[in-house]
C-alpha cells in the first residue's frame, strides 16, 4: 500500500548562470534544495522546504514554488546576496562549477546556512549538499525525529570534509552521491567498488551516473538502473531532483530499488528544459518576460 508521504528538504537556494551548448541562461532560480523539493513534489510527496534566501532571491520565485505545491514557510530571508552559481555543461557531459573556487560563494554558504528544526515533521528528510556544520545537526535532528534520512553531497564539500562525511554514513538511510563525488571520497577505488564501500558503512547507496543511469546497492544486492531515454537540453539539477524524488517515493512506502528507478525518470525529465522549468517552475512566466 502506498500513498502520499511527507518530505522535508534542507539545503541551499542559488541564483544560477547556466551555459549549455545550446545557449546561456542567466538569473535562473536554483540550488540543490530547490530541485530536490520539486523532485519530491513530482513524486507526489507533501514537501516542506527549509532554506535561506538572500535579498536578491525574487519573491515571485518563492511564490512560483508555492504554486508548484512546495511549502515555503520554512524559507527564511537574510541580509545580503544569495549564493551565485556558474554552471557550464559540455557536449561530453562534463560540468564545470567555477563558483566553488570563489571566496564569496563560501562566505555566503556560511551566511545562508539553513536553520535546523528541532524536529522534522516528515517521513523522510532530504539533506541536500551542505557543509558538515549543517549536515551533522540535521542528521542528529532526523535521528531524534525517527525520520528516514536521505543525503547527497557535492564535490566541493567532499573535497573539504570527506572524512567527516564518511564517518557518519552509517547513520543515514540512503546516501545518493554522483560517481564524480564518490571518486573524490574514495579516489583509490573504481566506481562499483566505491559504491560498495560506501554501502558497507551501513546505508543504502544510489550512485548517480548521469547518462549511464545509476547503481543501487542495498545490503548485498546490487542493481544497475539504466538511464531513461530523453533529449537533454540542460542537465542542471537532474541529480538533485532524482534525490528528492527518491525521498518522495520512499516516503510513499515504495521499496528502495523501485523508488530509485522511478526517481531516475523524474531526473531525466528535468533535463528537457532549461533550469527548473520541466519541474513546473516557469520562472520566466513568473517574471513576465517569457
Amino acid at each position: 500500500m502506498t500513498g502520499m508521504g511527507r518530505v522535508a528538504v534542507l539545503g541551499y537556494l542559488s541564483i544560477d548562470t547556466i551555459a549549455t551548448p545550446a545557449g546561456i541562461h542567466r538569473d535562473v532560480p536554483g540550488g540543490a534544495a530547490l530541485y530536490a523539493a520539486l523532485g519530491a513534489r513530482a513524486a507526489g510527496a507533501d514537501v516542506r522546504l527549509h532554506a535561506c534566501a538572500g535579498e536578491d532571491f525574487a519573491p515571485h520565485w518563492l511564490a512560483a514554488l508555492a504554486r508548484c505545491g512546495v511549502d515555503v514557510d520554512g524559507v527564511e530571508h537574510r541580509v545580503g546576496p544569495t549564493r551565485r552559481a556558474r554552471l557550464a555543461h559540455g557536449d561530453d557531459g562534463r560540468r564545470a562549477s567555477p563558483h566553488h573556487a570563489e571566496a564569496l560563494w563560501w562566505e555566503r554558504t556560511a551566511a545562508l546556512a539553513p536553520t535546523i528544526p528541532a524536529a522534522f515533521e516528515a517521513d523522510v528528510v532530504v539533506m541536500a549538499p551542505m557543509p558538515m556544520a549543517s549536515f551533522a545537526p540535521a542528521l542528529d535532528a532526523a535521528r531524534r525525529s525517527a525520520v528516514r534520512a536521505v543525503a547527497d553531497t557535492s564535490e566541493a564539500f567532499a573535497y573539504r570534509e570527506g572524512d567527516a562525511l564518511l564517518a557518519r554514513l552509517g547513520e543515514l538511510d540512503v546516501f545518493a552521491p554522483s560517481r564524480e563525488e564518490t571518486r573524490v571520497l574514495l579516489p583509490d577505488l573504481d566506481d562499483d567498488e566505491a559504491a560498495a564501500a560506501l554501502a558497507a558503512r551501513g546505508c543504502a547507496v544510489l550512485q548517480k551516473r548521469g547518462a549511464e543511469g545509476a547503481l543501487a546497492i542495498e545490503g548485498d544486492a546490487r542493481t544497475r538502473l539504466p538511464a531513461p531515454a530523453t533529449t537533454p537540453i540542460d542537465p542542471t539539477g537532474a541529480g538533485d531532483a532524482t534525490v528528492g524524488a527518491l525521498a518522495g517515493y520512499l516516503a510513499a512506502g515504495i521499496a528502495f530499488v523501485d523508488a530509485a528507478r522511478r526517481a531516475l525518470e523524474v531526473g531525466a525529465g528535468t533535463v528537457t528544459q532549461p533550469g527548473p522549468a520541466a519541474l513546473g517552475l516557469a520562472w520566466r512566466d513568473a517574471q513576465g518576460d517569457a
